[in-house]
């Protein structure tokens, strides 16, 4: 995980990738999580993107891709 301290907020940008952590390929998926709670998710192998929520817990942390439509 990468804390990138300059933005223009003054609170920390996380980047970080999950290896196998694409819902659609199984690829790696790189999570950039913004202040505020924020997340954004993007495959590079299927190009996927998507708006992610994460949630801390005492065991760890979740992660949530939210359905934006229904074909």
């Amino acid at each position: 995980m990468t804390i990138a301290p300059e933005n223009t907020s003054g609170e920390p940008i996380a980047d970080f990738t999950l290896p196998e952590g694409c819902m659609l390929c199984g690829g790696a998926v790189s999570i950039r999580s913004t202040p505020g709670g924020g997340a954004h998710s993007y495959c590079s192998h299927c190009h996927w993107l998507s708006r992610t929520r994460l949630r801390m817990r005492k065991d760890g942390l979740e992660i949530a891709y939210a359905a934006q439509a229904f074909a």
